[in-house]
């Protein structure tokens, strides 16, 4: 059938547009996964998806089968999990099997096609759907005689479809026909009855659009078809006449006409053509003899424009009202800034022509498409910005937007099809970018069939937050135990009830089993209604005393909820494609207030937690409850694993990697030589992960006080057996300029009276500091374990390395802390003067991490941004191989590309003395020998210009 014979009906419907506004049938009027290539038969596909959903069959009859027919059953079984098998009438199913038979008539009753042969297919309350009934014609004169006598209704689709039940007589048992029984009746009302109106104009609006969708794609294929098929011609008529240029002798150049020359009566023959050239020659004839249809003009390409530099960059959100707005906006640009971009945040409505002539790349964070978004989109191109797409969720894919996929759909009182048409339009726009942003690699595996060009951001805390979460934890250590244990599911939505019941059988008996153990949960300010719908899970309500109700906070105010914890859980369905991309943001946010996590073994909880280490894994009922067990007995264990995960989240979750990660990623946009250089950097540096979760040998406290003040700096002082010399390097630090001020010692089991000096002079001097410890090794663990103690300890932004033998001058801390912080870098060194048994100074050279390839040239007194350290994974710990602890920090740095920064400036004092670990262990011979391979094997690029053993006086 010819477009012209069904589109007309179209216009027969002024009003339906206006009636395709009622949510109450929305969830019906979805994408077909399928067009037939009859427009009229998919005119019917939504009204039979509306009888499956009304019926709820269990098996289907086809006659004749249809590809289209058979994938949108298929699709909507799914959708309403239905039981459903579909036959086409070559499987010819058993009489009184099938629950709903479609019939699509022949031009007459001709064969098997007849009510005789089909209508016993049906079931005792089966339902028939009749397609193409000709009542004007004696062609189908045995359906009309059927009909009859059967209760049915008529909708004018297509070529026309009859509802047909032959079970609905009365008196008849409820069936799956009884539903449709309703649908007769509203469509056999009056004719001015205004549900049967409403519902034949509703399907017949929608029907014709998927119709006209078919053949707006028919044409646009056959269009392609005319264009390949001219170009095969173009191609044939150029070798033509390349083959007949071959056959052509050259012309000699002109002579000078001699009078008395004869004029010749006759040209040179043609060539003859070869079998080749005969051969092409009939195929350009056969297609030019064919009728083309012509094609409809398409505008001309637009001129190649050279790519622009990167300088600005605009972060646009589609969703400003959201905390996923600061997450991937906000501190992305911030991150962007920091890499040495120019960067602005606008919501997508704000955004003017202004912001798009000014930016040279747009980031879009879960922007819908639409006639603004357009506009937007073709005036970046015409100006030759880049467009990226930016998702933290499966928001593009709509096909997943289902209740049984995602909690927050099946809670949700928007429609489905209004959050598919969502997720549609986030496609839309995903599709017209240059290149696509995920937080996890599952994530970027789902957008990379949109836009190959795919990057992994992952969310990420910016400074803000990490200070908050570890002022709450200090707030949380110096208050007293109640000797409850808090377990809390800090879920920030109502869109989690099936993550939830993953870890409640667990819960519920530990819950039984320790008294101690309460179970955290929030709900809406004021006291109002649970986050968690208990009423889903009444097991809880045996529990009820041991559940703590917490209200809802702020964002900014959630790291004093976090601190409260003791264990954070982060339960998923595992396998769940939408939860299995989910990023890790209750992991990381739990470790910076100081809690242990126990989540799901997602993908990106398994690349982020390493189990056992930093956090725990659970997916079955045991595997909770031991995990759980496991953490509530042991709080020593809970003190361990959230040490660590803090140490591993401030590099992978921090600022300072987003700005590595989203410089690569920038830089990759140039186009030429450009690209394939950082393309280059970006694979051989990686993930950029921490290598090694730093090694934190046990330590006790001795003393501990603290202001609860904010300082930026703690001065870290490291001694073993230097009793004769600590108390000068504690002065030193007494008198710095920089205030407020932490100082930690680390006493690495001193056999001499250290640790009572330094306690006796903590106890004079403690109020100069606003946080104070004194910690001893419980074994001696060598230098790197010692200053990993103290790094460990430190709650500052910077920790500044002080040998007990060595001297700070008075601002030292406040001028490496200016340049620290101004160059962003992950250290700053100064110059140092060396007094004792030598003078001269060290730690003169700018610098450059080249320089580090012959040797170290950065002593060890250096001030140290603590997320720097947990990216090189701390000091390495090897007693048999003290000595180079803090060069081998320096190479890791390199590594990952982590700056430092160099005051020019004498600012502390180096002590040469005979007592000196560098003279009396490091440069001894075999032990230097241990230390060289050491460091070769951990950075085989360095080639030391001293491997041997010398005295540094």
């Amino acid at each position: 059938m010819d477009a012209d014979d069904w589109l007309p009906m179209a216009h027969t419907l002024p009003d339906a547009p206006g009636l395709l506004g009622c949510d109450a049938l929305d969830p019906y009027f979805l994408t077909p996964p399928d067009l037939d290539p009859d427009p009229a038969i998919t005119m019917v596909l939504p009204f039979l998806a509306w009888v499956v959903t009304l019926a709820r069959p269990h098996s289907i009859g086809l006659a004749p089968g249809r590809p289209a027919l058979h994938a949108l059953l298929t699709a909507q079984a799914q959708r309403l999990r239905l039981t459903l098998s579909v036959h086409a009438m070559t499987d010819r199913p058993c009489p009184g099997t099938c629950d709903l038979l479609w019939v699509a008539l022949p031009p007459a009753d001709i064969g098997d096609q007849t009510p005789e042969h089909l209508a016993p297919l049906l079931s005792p309350h089966g339902a028939l759907l009749l397609y193409g009934l000709d009542r004007a014609t004696d062609g189908h004169a045995a359906w009309s005689r059927w009909l009859a006598e059967i209760p049915h209704a008529t909708m004018p689709l297509g070529r026309g479809l009859i509802l047909a039940l032959p079970g609905a007589f009365p008196g008849a048992l409820p069936g799956p026909g009884a539903p449709l029984a309703g649908l007769c009746d509203a469509l056999n009302r009056a004719q001015g009855d205004s549900v049967a109106a409403n519902l034949a104009s509703r399907f017949a609006a929608i029907g014709t659009h998927w119709a006209t969708r078919r053949a707006l794609a028919d044409a646009r294929a056959e269009l392609a078809e005319t264009r390949a098929s001219l170009s095969r011609a173009r191609l044939d008529a150029m070798e033509l006449r390349l083959e007949r240029n071959r056959h052509v002798p050259p012309a000699d150049p002109p002579a000078a006409p001699s009078p008395d020359a004869p004029t010749p009566a006759t040209s040179a023959p043609p060539p003859t053509p070869t079998p080749a050239l005969r051969a092409r020659l009939a195929r350009l004839a056969r297609r030019l003899a064919r009728p083309q249809p012509i094609p409809a003009e398409t505008p001309p390409p637009e001129p190649a424009r050279a790519r622009r530099p990167i300088r600005t960059v605009l972060f646009i959100s589609g969703e400003p009202a959201t905390p996923g707005t600061i997450y991937r906006v906000d501190r992305n640009a911030a991150a962007c800034r920091a890499a040495g971009y120019q960067a602005e945040s606008r919501d997508c409505a704000a955004v003017g022509p202004d912001d798009i002539l000014w930016a040279d790349l747009i980031v879009l964070w879960r922007v819908e498409y639409s006639g603004h978004v357009d506009t937007l989109i073709r005036m970046a191109r015409a100006r030759g910005a880049l467009l990226a797409f930016d998702a933290d969720d499966i928001v593009f894919k709509p096909e997943l937007a289902r209740g049984d996929l995602i909690d927050g759909i099946r809670t949700s009182p928007a429609p489905v099809a209004r959050i598919e048409r969502m997720y549609a339009d986030m496609q839309r726009t995903l599709r017209q970018c240059d290149l696509a942003i995920a937080t996890t690699e599952t994530l970027g595996d789902r957008m990379r069939p949109y836009t190959p060009l795919t990057a992994i951001v992952p969310n990420i805390h910016d400074q803000d937050t990490l200070e908050r979460s570890r002022r709450a934890a200090r707030r949380r250590a110096a208050t007293p135990s109640d000797g409850l244990v808090r377990i809390g599911y800090a879920t920030g939505s109502r869109t989690h009830q099936r993550d939830f019941a993953r870890a409640l059988p667990g819960l519920l008996a530990v819950m039984a089993r320790r008294p101690e153990v309460r179970l955290v949960l929030f709900r809406e300010p004021g006291g109002g209604r649970p986050l968690l719908l208990t009423e889903e899970f009444p097991a809880l309500r045996a529990r009820a005393s041991q559940i703590e109700w917490r209200d809802m906070v702020a964002l900014d105010a959630l790291p004093d909820e976090l601190a409260r914890l003791d264990i954070s859980i982060a339960p998923l369905e595992t396998g769940n494609p939408f939860c299995e991309a989910k990023s890790e943001l209750k992991f990381f946010e739990a470790a910076l207030a100081g809690t242990c996590t126990i989540a799901s073994p997602t993908a990106p909880f398994r690349a982020a937690i390493r189990d056992g280490v930093t956090g725990l894994l659970a997916d079955s009922d045991a595997e909770w409850e031991e995990a759980l067990l496991r953490l509530v007995d042991d709080p020593s264990l809970r003190a361990h694993m959230a040490r660590d995960a803090l140490h591993t989240v401030l590099w992978e979750y921090g600022p300072q990697r987003q700005a590595t990660l989203l410089g690569l990623t920038i830089a990759g946009l140039a186009g030429g030589q450009a690209t394939a250089q950082a393309g280059a950097l970006a694979l051989a540096c990686g993930t950029t992960r921490v290598r090694t979760v730093p090694a934190i040998p046990d330590s006790e406290t001795l003393l501990h006080q603290d202001q609860l003040q904010d300082a930026a700096v703690t001065i870290v002082i490291t001694t073993y057996q230097y009793a004769d010399h600590v108390i000068e390097a504690l002065e030193s630090v007494r008198h710095q300029t920089l205030e407020p001020l932490d100082l930690i010692v680390v006493d690495d089991a001193s056999t001499d009276d250290t640790a009572a000096l330094v306690g006796g002079w903590m106890a004079r001097h403690g109020t100069r500091f606003n946080r104070l410890l004194l910690l001893r090794a419980r074994h001696n663990a060598g230098l790197g374990g010692a200053r990993n103690i103290g790094m460990a300890a430190a709650e500052t932004p910077y920790v500044m390395q002080l040998d007990a033998d060595n001297r700070l001058l008075p601002d030292a801390c406040a001028r490496l802390l200016d340049t620290i912080r101004q160059a962003d870098a992950g250290f700053a060194y100064p110059i140092i003067r060396r007094f004792g048994r030598a003078d001269g100074v060290m730690g003169d050279i700018p610098w450059h991490p080249g320089r580090l390839v012959g040797g170290n040239v950065v002593d060890a007194m250096a001030m140290v941004a603590k997320w720097a350290w947990a990216a090189a994974g701390g000091y390495y710990v090897s007693r048999d191989a003290m000595g180079w602890e803090d060069y081998d920090l320096w190479c890791s740095l390199a590594e990952r590309g982590i700056a430092g920064a160099h005051v020019p400036e004498i600012l502390a004092e180096y002590r040469v003395h005979d007592a000196a670990m560098t003279d009396g262990v490091t440069e001894r011979a075999a032990h230097k020998q241990r230390v060289v391979a050491l460091l070769r094997a951990r950075h085989p690029w360095i080639r030391l210009t001293a491997p041997e053993a010398r005295s540094r006086a």
